[in-house]
């Protein structure tokens, strides 16, 4: 581990499950599975933090290397409209492990970490004695953030006015609380490109499935937290790590594949599996859990957005093509885009959200006629022109619970498709 921390250990005493490493060999799994495997990329589907408040509301998340070999990482903080806003490298020795709270990020303070041959003597990044050291080109010895940025990255993630980012790259809010989400990728240099950027996928981009990762969500008022695995997204990998079955890839993703980046380069570049579109959870609404069901939701835009920086921002919502939710004696109901009267208002509209099941102050329409029951999201969207995918789109869905004060849990929904397949984006709920 790093000689400096974030401070995670001081929010919550259960972070230190994250300060474990895996010392076996990687597991594999089959490409194009929702699973969480050693990835080529992780992504943290959702954060908040409250900027201004050091004991608020934060997000925390582990990044792990999970082979012996070192490994760089390159963090990507993107706005609730998909606009890259801070990018930077982390360099990990075999086995190690890097934490980082969101607040500290978007203030500017970044991890230190330093490739061999700018750490000699092993005091930025320290290599344990089953862990190797190595060098990447175009390394500075540690991250300093952009000194223009001042508050302009807080307020880039509030959807308030930010010149360093043009004017508004976000949903405005008035709660005080920065949003988004971050990506997280294995390369093979330093870079200061973001993946948004079609260079990125020339030299700078690796594939090897070699990063694991958990976040938290601690809100120290509401005496609540909630740890979930960050998503993760293989790589078809071009060589092999260690000794494990046969690359069940093939020849990778061609010309026409849906891929997790796609939206950036052509012709799949990023040989990323995408992720799925539907998905099945269960809410509650009473009970136990008298604090609800919200719903962590990562969107696909398919293409790359066109923010113009006016503000306020203006953003084409994205919508969903079924939403349901089920009761415990299986009456059904319809949601959102597909059971409103006005379908140009979606539930889920972001690139990234978190939506009160119930209770919801963005204008949706997710209103369960029971206090219980389940849900079934095909957040599948077309786009009105030059759709690369029509009837497909990948998302992420995380169901938060608690208890006021007393309990919390956070678990990924459950997975019923998968965009490798040609039908994938079309399931649907059906009378007998």
């Amino acid at each position: 581990m790093k000689a400096a921390r974030v401070g995670f250990l001081d929010l919550c005493p259960v972070a230190l499950v994250l300060l474990t490493t895996f010392v076996g060999p990687p597991a594999r799994a089959e490409l194009c599975s929702a699973d969480a495997v050693p990835a080529a990329t992780l992504l943290l589907p959702y954060f908040e933090v409250d900027v201004a408040n050091s004991n608020g509301k934060t997000t925390v998340f582990s990044v792990n290397n999970v082979v012996p070999q070192a490994t760089l990482a390159h963090v990507t903080l993107w706005t609730d409209f998909a606009w890259p806003t801070l990018n930077f490298d982390v360099y990990l020795t075999g086995y190690d492990v890097q934490t980082f709270n969101l607040r500290d990020l978007l203030h500017g303070v970044l991890p230190q970490t330093a490739i061999a041959s700018q750490d000699p003597g092993d005091g930025i990044s320290p290599r344990g004695s089953l862990s190797e050291d190595t060098d990447f080109p175009g390394c500075p010895i540690v991250n300093v953030a952009p000194p223009v940025l001042g508050d302009a990255l807080i307020r880039a993630h509030q959807g308030l006015e930010s010149p360093a980012y043009g004017g508004c790259v976000a949903l405005p809010r008035e709660d005080g609380l920065a949003r988004g989400y971050v990506t997280v990728d294995v390369v093979s240099r330093c870079s200061i490109l973001p993946p948004s950027d079609e260079a990125y996928y020339s030299g700078v981009l690796a594939r090897d499935n070699r990063l694991w990762g958990s976040y938290f969500y601690v809100d120290p008022a509401g005496n609540s937290a909630q740890q979930e695995n960050l998503v993760h997204i293989e790589a078809c990998e071009p060589t092999a790590i260690g000794t494990p079955p046969p690359d069940s890839c093939g020849s990778g993703f061609g010309p026409g594949d849906y891929t997790f980046y796609g939206r950036y380069t052509a012709a799949a570049a990023d040989q990323r599996e995408p992720l799925p579109s539907t998905f099945a959870l269960s809410y509650l609404e009473g009970g136990a859990f008298d604090g609800g069901t919200r719903l962590a939701v990562w969107r696909d835009t398919k293409v790359r957005q066109r923010v113009t920086g006016a503000c306020p921002a203006r953003w084409l919502a994205l919508g969903e093509r079924r939403v349901d939710s089920f009761d415990e004696e299986e009456n059904a109901d319809s949601h959102c885009q597909s059971g409103s009267a006005d379908p140009a208002v979606p539930c889920f509209g972001l690139a990234t959200q978190l939506y009160e099941v119930g209770n919801t102050p963005n204008g949706g329409f997710l209103f369960p006629q029971s206090p219980f029951g389940w849900l079934f999201l095909n957040l599948s969207h077309d786009l009105a022109t030059n759709d690369p995918f029509p009837g497909r789109a990948q998302a992420w869905v995380t169901t938060v619970l608690s208890a006021s004060g007393r309990y919390s849990v956070a678990t990924d929904a459950v997975a019923l498709d998968d965009l490798c397949s040609p039908d994938a984006g079309q399931g649907s709920v059906s009378s007998p």
